[in-house]
């Protein structure tokens, strides 16, 4: 019998490699953080070693090292099962906090496993943009135009669902999925009235809340007696009876926001306050960033670290301006924004809705809460406690963000291919369910 001919042209073989400029930037950003963490907590004993702090720190870089290198040669269709994983665990977490979760800065935020301390906001920020890449890429309409009807509630669903459970444990963490999500419906294609309306409603929400807040706070404290001596820091603190005010913690931020809002007083003449709820951090930030004068004083010579609370997680931005300089703090910026940038150039050549918004989520994941950080130890931002992925000190958060990381390069690895005339899409539709292969909406960027 003769062989039956096809006219099927046999598929060009391609070489899955990783993006270097990714792989750049996170191992940048981890060698900082093992030279600045040390720093950082150079004083701090921990069972009487000075070295076990940064050692245990290093393990933790380790660990998600693994999980980069793993996740990197694991095809980002799998990301699917993980994120109901990481979503169930993460709404398990939020939901549990605030019943028996531990208090730390003021906020109940997160539970004791002993070997280690887990913040449900940490991967709640993670399964919120993973499961919106999921959704807004299945609820792409036929015609390729951008994001149903359908499509648009479900996503402001995921988004208010995640706001309401991290409400109570810290309002920025609320403020930074409201962010990633409401982008990621924007790089969606979502229709230009929708968008308008949507930053308009949003402003016109934060707004409201923050004057809800304030209003009762104030209404609190007229009903409360305090005394106040001449020759003491008086120092704001939460006394409220209202259920609201505790659950919000209306207190702090209101005391938070009347600092960082610009007054007639000079910041370097207001007294220094180590209270809770003091300016103590942002003064001794100040300080650092003052004392780096600009070119650093070289790691290992800071002065703030050993007064500065938190120096190595929620302050360590500040610590690298006064150790680095502003030419260490400048190569730190410029890795987060090669992160995004190199994370856009991808998306654009992605065939799949699917993993255009994955590889854009995790970036904006890992970027915002960067910005955040930073703009927070230069005195942009009120006082608000998030890390700086990769560098600041803390287990959840060096996890979570190592599988964000993780998942970018697997799309880099598996959806683009890098050739001498730059990147060019990858026709992976054989490898896709068929609950993936929407395809990348035109214009969505």
């Amino acid at each position: 019998m003769a062989a039956i001919e096809t006219n099927r042209t046999p598929k060009k073989k391609v070489k899955y490699t990783s993006d270097w400029t990714l792989w750049a930037c996170y191992i940048i950003l981890c060698a900082v953080s093992v030279v600045e963490v040390f720093s950082a907590s150079s004083l701090e004993l921990k069972n009487g070693n000075v070295y076990l702090p940064i050692t245990s720190h290093v393990q933790w870089l380790g660990l998600g090292f693994l999980l980069v290198f793993g996740l990197e040669h694991l095809h980002y269709k799998y990301t699917k099962a993980i994120m109901v994983l990481v979503a169930g665990v993460s709404i398990l977490l939020a939901i549990l906090t605030p019943l028996i979760g531990e208090n730390v800065n003021g906020a109940v935020r997160a539970i004791n496993l002993g070997f280690i301390s887990v913040q449900a906001a940490e991967p709640c920020k993670l399964a919120s943009a993973m499961l919106l890449a999921y959704v807004l890429s299945r609820m792409q309409k036929p015609d390729g135009t951008g994001l149903s009807s359908k499509g648009v509630w479900l996503g402001i669903g995921i988004i208010f669902m995640f706001v309401l459970l991290l409400i109570t444990q810290g309002g920025s963490n609320a403020l930074l999925v409201l962010l990633v999500g409401g982008t990621l419906m924007i790089l969606s294609v979502l229709p230009r009235k929708l968008v308008w309306g949507g930053i308009i409603s949003l402003v016109v929400l934060i707004i409201a809340a923050v004057s809800l807040v304030i209003i009762t706070q104030t209404s609190d404290e007229k009903e409360q007696d305090s005394e106040q001596l001449a020759s003491t820091i008086v120092v704001k603190e939460e006394k409220s009876n209202s259920g609201i005010t505790k659950m919000f913690r209306a207190g702090t931020w209101k005391n938070r926001i009347d600092d960082w809002l610009p007054d007639s007083v000079p910041e370097y003449e207001k007294p220094t306050s180590y209270a809770a709820g003091g300016n103590s951090q942002k003064h001794h930030a100040f300080m650092a960033i003052a004392h780096g004068k600009g070119i650093g004083v070289m790691p290992g010579n800071s002065r703030e670290c050993s007064r500065l609370q938190l120096a190595f997680s929620d302050y360590i931005y500040a610590i690298i301006l006064e150790e680095l300089g502003l030419l260490g703090g400048g190569i730190v910026l410029l890795c987060y924004l090669g992160i995004i940038i190199r994370a856009c150039m991808i998306s654009k050549k992605c065939k799949s809705a699917y993993a255009s918004l994955l590889i854009m989520g995790m970036a904006l994941v890992i970027v915002y809460q960067a910005f955040y950080h930073m703009c927070i130890s230069v005195g942009v931002l009120p006082v608000s406690g998030q890390t700086l992925p990769f560098i600041s000190k803390g287990g959840t958060s060096i996890l979570v963000m190592s599988m964000a990381m993780g998942m970018m390069l697997s799309v880099s690895r598996f959806a683009v291919e890098r050739t001498d005339s730059g990147l060019k899409t990858i026709d992976d539709d054989d490898e896709l369910p068929d609950d993936l292969r929407a395809d990348n909406p035109a214009g969505g960027f």
